[in-house]
């Protein structure tokens, strides 16, 4: 597949996946076994997911300015600071085992998500962030951590646990949202790092970031609001068929090629 496509492929997936709760990682790591795709390297990650970070950044600037300006977003934000911890520590305690795990990890991976989400099926509250308590909010930042498995999606997890932990469903939407902002950048920072520290020309990669950027911004904006949408008229659950469609089929696919290779 021509360089230029295949990085609007990737960025397409990056910008659909990374917010709804599909998991991005489980999709990359599918594309790669079934595709052929590689991995485009760390610049093509650290500008996909720089992409999604400013298409949460543009597309909820009222609600973060509103939070920035009055005690109660300062509450909130408190909260969300708190939730991140938990995730802080799977990158730290993870990071390395996350790279290096075997396809059958999506298929578990989006077996788990497919439960999670439909067992979400009429859990909501009157809860809002402000009102959130903090043994709650670690809990939903538990469950965003568990994002660090392939098929674990971390938007799924984080508003499926806000849901049974009583929010409401759009205040369950944002405080995943929130949280996606201290996640996202770490993992900017962390390819960053990673980036500098590497040796070697970074010229093609850089060439296909310029693609595949856009397209995860552009896609990453219409994610977002089709998934707002979708909570807010009770469909949430629904991601939860399509999660196990992916696991059978994935599931399936690497059966059928290990049969193709064995005597």
């Amino acid at each position: 597949m021509h360089d230029g496509l295949k990085a609007a492929v990737l960025g397409a997936v990056q910008g659909i996946t990374e917010f709804l709760p599909v998991s991005s990682s489980a999709h990359l790591l599918s594309l790669r076994h079934v595709l052929g795709f590689e991995a485009e390297g760390i610049a093509f990650d650290l500008s996909v997911h720089l992409a999604t970070l400013v298409a949460v950044l543009i597309y909820f600037r009222r609600l973060l300015l509103g939070l920035l300006v009055s005690r109660e977003g300062w509450s909130v934000l408190l909260r969300v600071a708190v939730a991140t911890l938990p995730a802080v520590a799977a990158g730290v305690l993870f990071a390395e085992d996350r790279e290096n795990v075997g396809p059958w990890a999506a298929v578990c991976g989006w077996s788990f998500s497919s439960a999670y989400l439909l067992l979400s099926r009429g859990r909501a509250g009157p809860g809002s962030q402000a009102s959130l308590p903090y043994g709650r909010a670690v809990l939903i930042g538990f469950a965003q951590a568990l994002a660090i498995f392939p098929g674990v999606s971390r938007s799924g997890s984080t508003i499926a646990a806000g849901l049974w932990l009583g929010l409401s469903r759009e205040e369950a939407a944002r405080f995943s949202f929130l949280l996606a902002i201290p996640a996202t950048l770490g993992a900017v920072c962390l390819e960053a790092y990673k980036l500098l520290g590497s040796r070697g020309s970074h010229e093609g990669l850089w060439a296909a970031a310029g693609i595949g950027m856009p397209v995860a911004f552009a896609v990453g904006i219409a994610s977002i609001h089709v998934l707002l949408r979708i909570v807010r008229g009770s469909h949430f659950h629904h991601f939860g068929w399509y999660n196990l469609l992916a696991a059978a089929a994935f599931g399936a696919y690497l059966l059928a090629a290990r049969a193709a290779v064995t005597p």
